[in-house]
């Protein structure tokens, strides 16, 4: 069992060697599922940091450390090529990703202040201006090589996996989800999947909604934790993004949407129509993981993006007539 006090005090005895700074105070972070991150006083300023813990990333493990060790890599390409995210130091080496000496992993970056989003209450400002920032990450994505592509559209394994969340679904005995689950596997019958033959591949946040977005009053402060960041379809962060900052119980807010996308625009190319083939797209990979019967069952973020899968569902036919022109 790991004691996050002792991890805690091994971290700033490293922080103190390694990069010549005097920890004064601890706060704790309350984000993210299985780790724990600090908000560090340090002689030279805050600063924050990332425990990854073992029973999550198992960075003991060669190719998941050199995975994140890639993830962190890209944060601060980005960082000095001008987006808003936090830097990343790196030991003298050139490392990313810390090791204490008893083997605890933790990354270590400048802290940027700003303000946590309310999920689906994205100003169309705020969203203009991450619409802008997204388009400005993936073009400077664009020049770096691509590693093993991650995922793909697969109809048939997606299919599959609906199918056995619908029997679960019916050995618990929750009509409801035997319900939506039944219309999923509809809707994805019915999906064209040529459409995402042309779909740009390359690299992509993976993970952008509101928790992983800082706001201040005038714009994006910054964007955080890079730790999915993969080769697939950054049209996936279109979607993510829009129905992260723009979807409430009653729908997507066209005129935020259509300012994300205007951003975005500025510095990437964006079709007409692709938030309606990004959201088909997204619905293949979350729909079959938070349709599910453990995560029904449960509140707070999970319930927000089953939610969003339950509205998307429900939608499905009406969805192209709602936002298919931008």
């Amino acid at each position: 069992m790991v004691e996050i006090s002792q991890v805690l005090e091994e971290i700033v005895t490293d922080i103190q060697k390694s990069f010549g700074r005097r920890v004064r105070d601890a706060q704790r972070l309350n984000k993210g599922w299985l780790n724990v991150k600090w908000r560090l006083m340090t002689d030279k300023g805050l600063v924050f940091v990332k425990f990854y813990h073992p029973d999550r990333y198992k960075l003991h493990v060669p190719a998941k450390r050199k995975k994140i060790e890639k993830t962190l890599y890209l944060q601060q390409r980005l960082h000095e090529s001008g987006l808003s995210c936090p830097e990343v130091y790196a030991s003298l080496e050139g490392v990313f990703v810390q090791e204490t000496p008893t083997g605890h992993h933790y990354a270590i970056m400048d802290w940027v202040e700003g303000n946590v989003p309310v999920p689906g209450g994205m100003s169309p400002s705020h969203m203009y201006d991450l619409g802008k920032t997204t388009g400005h990450m993936h073009q400077m994505l664009h020049d770096v090589p691509l590693a093993n592509q991650a995922w793909e559209p697969d109809q048939a394994g997606c299919l599959k996996e609906l199918q056995a969340n619908l029997e679960q679904a019916i050995q618990s005995h929750n009509l409801p989800l035997i319900v939506l689950l039944e219309k999923a596997i509809k809707n994805v019958q019915a999906l064209d999947f040529d459409i995402f033959s042309e779909s740009t591949i390359g690299w992509l946040h993976w993970d952008l909604w509101a928790d992983n977005l800082l706001l201040r009053a005038d714009g994006v402060a910054g964007i955080v934790d890079f730790d999915r960041m993969d080769v697939a379809y950054p049209e996936i962060d279109i979607a993510r993004a829009v129905l992260s900052g723009a979807w409430e119980m009653d729908g997507i807010r066209v005129d935020t949407a259509q300012a994300f996308l205007n951003g975005y625009r500025e510095h990437a190319a964006a079709p007409r129509g692709i938030l309606l083939r990004a959201v088909q797209m997204l619905y293949l990979i979350e729909s079959i993981w938070w349709l599910r019967t453990e995560i029904y069952e449960e509140t707070g973020v999970p319930a927000r993006f089953l939610q969003e899968m339950e509205w998307v569902t429900e939608h499905w036919d009406s969805i192209p007539d709602l936002i298919g022109h931008l």
